[in-house]
C-alpha cells in the first residue's frame, strides 16, 4: 500500500506477488479472510478495509505488465500436472526459481476451476487466458488434452523430471446415493459446460441440491438462463457451507431455498421429474461444527423439468499408487505437498478436498519452495520475517480518516453473463487505504513526530529517534494507529 500511494506501482506488484501471482483473479473471487478480522471493524464497528476491492484493483492496473523472468536458468526439469490455481501458482515460483516448467492439463485450455467452475459473471475467461498466457511469457511450456493415468503416468514423468507436482483438483461428484439418483444431472458437468458455452436448460423449472459454493453457482447459472430454481437443502441457512457473499447474490437473482428438505428418491414421470422429500429438524452439534439434520418422518412429492447434485466434490485418485494415499483413499500429503515418494508432490483440492482458490494458490507455493529445498536451492526462499499479531485493543483508530468503504461497483449490463460487478477508480483506492491502520508496520504517517514533547523524533521518509534524549515517555507509543512502535525496557536492550 505505501508503494502504490508513492506511485511504485511495479513494486508493489512485485511484492503482492512473492505471495500471490493472480491478483486479479483473486481480487475477483476470494471469499477475503483477512477482511473478517480486519482490526479496524473490532476496534470501531465500521466496516473493515476493502482489501479484495484493493488487489483487484492492483491486478487489473498491472494486467500488461509481465512477470519477472529467472535471473539465471537451474537446468532443472519440473513436471506440474494440472493448470487449476494450485498448480499456476507452483508453475509460477518454480519458473521464477530458473527451473524449465512444463504444465500438463487433461483439458482443451489451461485455468482449471477458475475457467471450468467458475462462471464468467464472477471470473471472465477472458482474464484467465491473460494470466496464461503471462505465464508463457515467463517460458512456462503449456501441454493441454493429457490426462494423468491415460496418456502418461507418474512413474513417466518422473523419469523424465527432477520433480512432479500434482494438482489435478477434486473434479468427481460425489454420490447422492438415492434412489434414482441416475436421474441427477452433476453440477460440476453443468457448470463446465456453462465454461464452454454450451450450458443447456432441462426446461422452465429446475431444483438444486446442496449448500455449497458449487450450488449456489449451479443455481445462478441457471437462474441466468431463464429458469425458475429452488434449492433444496437439508439444514438451514445458518449450516450452508457456501461464502454468505455468494448467498446473497443467490437470492438478489430470486432463486428459492427449501430448508430442512432433504431429497429420499427421484423417479421420472410422463412430463417431468418427481422428488420425494423429507422433511428434517435439526439436532446435537455433529463432527462438521453444525447442527446434524435428523429426519421427522414427514414426506412430499416436488416436481421440476430437471434436478441438479451439488452435494459436494471428491478427488480421483486412482493414477496414485495405494502407498501414497491415506486410510480414506485421499492422498497423504504434508503441509508442504510432499507424498510418500520423494519426487512427487501434490496439493490443492486434490489433498484438501474442495477448498478456495487462495487455498489453492497458497498450496501451490508451499510446494514449490519445497521442492527449491528438496533440490538444494533454498536460498531462492529466504525466511518470511513475520511479525507478531497486533491486537484490536493495541491500536489507535481516533486519527484515521472516517471514509465510507469503497468497494467494487455493480455492473450495469442486459447480457445475463457479463461480468457483474467494476473494478473501483484510483482515487477511491486512495481512499480506502487511508482507513487502513497498518497493523505493526509504520505507514509514515506522521503522527509520532507530531506528539513528541520533546523533538527527538526527526524525519526523513519515516521517524528517526534520537534515543540519546528520549525519555520514553511513551506518548508516541500510544498515540501511533497500529502499534507500529513499542515501548522497551533500555536496560533489557543494553543488555540483549
Amino acid at each position: 500500500m505505501h508503494d502504490v500511494k508513492e506511485g511504485r506501482l511495479k513494486e508493489a506488484f512485485a511484492a503482492f506477488t512473492s505471495r500471490n501471482p493472480f491478483p486479479r483473479i483473486t481480487g475477483r473471487v476470494c471469499p477475503h479472510f483477512c477482511e473478517h478480522v480486519c482490526n479496524l471493524e473490532a476496534k470501531t464497528g465500521v466496516e473493515p478495509v476493502s482489501i479484495r476491492a484493493i488487489e483487484r484493483w492492483l491486478g487489473d492496473q498491472m494486467a500488461q505488465f509481465p512477470h519477472p523472468t529467472p535471473i539465471e536458468e537451474t537446468g532443472r526439469r519440473i513436471a506440474v500436472v494440472g493448470a487449476g490455481p494450485a498448480g499456476l501458482a507452483a508453475a509460477f515460483y518454480l519458473r521464477r526459481s530458473g527451473h524449465q516448467v512444463e504444465v500438463f492439463d487433461r483439458r482443451e485450455q489451461a485455468g482449471g476451476i477458475l475457467r471450468y467452475g467458475i462462471p464468467d459473471y464472477r471470473l471472465p475467461a477472458a482474464i484467465v487466458d491473460d494470466e496464461v498466457l503471462r505465464l508463457e511469457k515467463m517460458g512456462i511450456e503449456f501441454h493441454t488434452g493429457v490426462a494423468l493415468g491415460v496418456d502418461m503416468t507418474l512413474g513417466d514423468l518422473e523419469t523424465e523430471y527432477a520433480a512432479v507436482f500434482v494438482a489435478t483438483g477434486a473434479g468427481r461428484q460425489r454420490p447422492i446415493g438415492i434412489h434414482g439418483a441416475s436421474l441427477l444431472e452433476p453440477g460440476l458437468d453443468f457448470l463446465e459446460a456453462s465454461g464452454r458455452g454450451e450450458a443447456t436448460l432441462p426446461g422452465d423449472r429446475c431444483a438444486v441440491i446442496g449448500g455449497g459454493n458449487t450450488a449456489m453457482d449451479v443455481a445462478r447459472v441457471l437462474r441466468k438462463l431463464g429458469a425458475e430454481v429452488t434449492v433444496l437443502y437439508r439444514r438451514t441457512q445458518a449450516e450452508m457451507p457456501a461464502i454468505p457473499e455468494e448467498y446473497e447474490h443467490v437470492v438478489t437473482d430470486g432463486v428459492v431455498f427449501q430448508w430442512l428438505t432433504l431429497p429420499l428418491s427421484v423417479t421420472k414421470t410422463e412430463r417431468d421429474l418427481a422428488v420425494t422429500v423429507e422433511e428434517m429438524q435439526l439436532g446435537d452439534v455433529d463432527d462438521s461444527g453444525r447442527r446434524r439434520p435428523e429426519p421427522t418422518g414427514v414426506t412430499k412429492e416436488l416436481h421440476f423439468d430437471g434436478i441438479f447434485a451439488a452435494t459436494g466434490e471428491t478427488a480421483d485418485t486412482t493414477p496414485f499408487p495405494d502407498r501414497m494415499k491415506d486410510e480414506n483413499g485421499w492422498l497423504s500429503v504434508a503441509r508442504n505437498g510432499a507424498t510418500h515418494d520423494p519426487l512427487v508432490y501434490a496439493g490443492g483440492d486434490l489433498a484438501t478436498g474442495p477448498a478456495t482458490v487462495i487455498e489453492a494458490i497458497v498450496a501451490g507455493r508451499r510446494a514449490a519452495r519445497a521442492i527449491d529445498q528438496q533440490l538444494g536451492l533454498g536460498h531462492f526462499w529466504p525466511e518470511e520475517e513475520l511479525c507478531e499479531e497486533v491486537t484490536a485493543a493495541e491500536v489507535n483508530p481516533i486519527y484515521v480518516p472516517r471514509h465510507q468503504r469503497s468497494d467494487d461497483h455493480v455492473a450495469e449490463s442486459a447480457e445475463p453473463f457479463d461480468e457483474e460487478s467494476l473494478t473501483m477508480s484510483e482515487a477511491e483506492v486512495l481512499q480506502e487505504m487511508d482507513r487502513c491502520l497498518s497493523c505493526g508496520y509504520c505507514n509514515a504517517c506522521g503522527t509520532c513526530f507530531v506528539f513528541c514533547p520533546d523533538g527527538v523524533i526527526a524525519w526523513d521518509h519515516g521517524p528517526q529517534i534520537d534515543y540519546d534524549f528520549c525519555k520514553g515517555c511513551g506518548i508516541c507509543v500510544a498515540e501511533c494507529p497500529g502499534h507500529a512502535m513499542i515501548l522497551v525496557n533500555e536496560r533489557e536492550v543494553s543488555n540483549a
